[in-house]
């Protein structure tokens, strides 16, 4: 199983690729529509900013390329930092099926202690692994440079921007969405957005959609997505639903716990595939940038203080010397 395909599907945008990293190349013309599809997304992430909890349900279905059935299941959980200095707590479950009969699942927890991760994948095995506090502020700073929300080891993007504002946005660049009349989704009232795909797009592109038109409903009372359908001509090849949603969801240390189901875990230095993957990121990165990441600029820091300090350290022991001797202030 692809683990970009796998971490996508949760937030329900296998078919969407990595539109987050795509180059927007001009600014939108700021019709009425666009104005006000732009206020609704304005809208969910002032929401997101000010929930606290939130415990989250989705299912999707639809086609990979090349035709083949998936299904997936997944949970999300979000608890946001009381404390100055803290990062929120972040927890994503993702079962994933395909037509053929393969199965697959990946547990995902960031907190304070970095990111734990558990990974069955049909095809390679089950790994437990670790992730130090370290990387994960190399690869979420990577993340924004490179415009990239599913860079390997991450928790599911959705978690970022749990009400959909984020999905909202990203669709905004290669759909032209817009508010329609409706406003019922069965005992829900909010707004639809429906879209077709932008014209001058490569229709090759493989990080692009496949889908030509898509309709997005967001619920009123709390801003929430939830549901998204994608289509090719009248056939639905891909849909989200939230089958529930609490904000403001008790949430305590066990539920951003995950399982090994007996593996040994291990640090993912030790794990080549992803160690490999996270390096050519954060390598990636420095180079658009011209920079260098928080680690490394962390590590020449502290290998600068330590040279600082035994250069002190020796000044010092060179004046002492020198004050013992015959004629210096030690002779007086």
């Amino acid at each position: 199983m692809n683990r970009t395909i796998a971490s996508l599907l949760i937030g329900g945008v296998s078919l969407i690729g990595n539109a987050v990293g795509q180059e927007t190349p001009s600014k939108p013309v700021l019709t009425p529509q666009t104005t006000a599809v732009m206020k609704l997304v304005e809208s969910m992430a002032k929401a997101e900013q000010s929930l606290m909890s939130l415990r989250m349900t989705m299912v999707t279905t639809g086609k990979l390329p090349g035709g083949l059935d998936v299904a997936t299941r997944g949970e999300l959980r979000v608890l946001r930092a009381t404390q100055a200095g803290k990062s929120p707590h972040l927890f994503s479950r993702l079962q994933y099926s395909f037509g053929d009969g393969m199965k697959g699942r990946l547990e995902t927890a960031h907190t304070d202690e970095g990111i734990i991760m558990f990974e069955e994948d049909p095809a390679f095995g089950a790994v437990f692994l670790r992730i130090a506090p370290s990387v994960v502020l190399d690869l979420e700073w990577a993340s924004k440079a490179l415009r990239k929300s599913d860079l390997p080891g991450m928790v599911d993007s959705r978690a970022q921007s749990p009400l959909g504002s984020g999905m909202v946005r990203d669709l905004t660049r290669i759909f032209d969405l817009a508010v329609v009349e409706e406003t019922k989704h069965g005992e829900h009232t909010g707004t639809w957005l429906r879209g077709a795909r932008k014209a001058g797009l490569d229709a090759q592109d493989p990080d692009l959609p496949l889908a030509d038109r898509i309709e997005i409903f967001v619920r009123g009372r709390d801003h929430a997505m939830l549901m998204a359908r994608f289509f090719v001509g009248a056939d639905v090849v891909q849909e989200l639903k939230v089958e529930k949603l609490e904000v403001g969801a008790s949430l305590g240390a066990e539920d951003f716990t995950v399982d090994g189901h007996g593996e040994r875990i291990r640090s993912v230095q030790e794990y080549a595939p992803m160690w490999e993957q996270i390096n050519e990121a954060i390598s990636n990165a420095e180079r658009k940038t011209n920079q260098k990441s928080p680690s490394s600029l962390q590590k020449e820091a502290e290998a600068k203080a330590a040279e600082d300090k035994k250069a002190a350290a020796k000044k010092a022991e060179d004046n002492k010397g020198a004050g013992n001797k015959p004629g210096g202030n030690g002779g007086k």
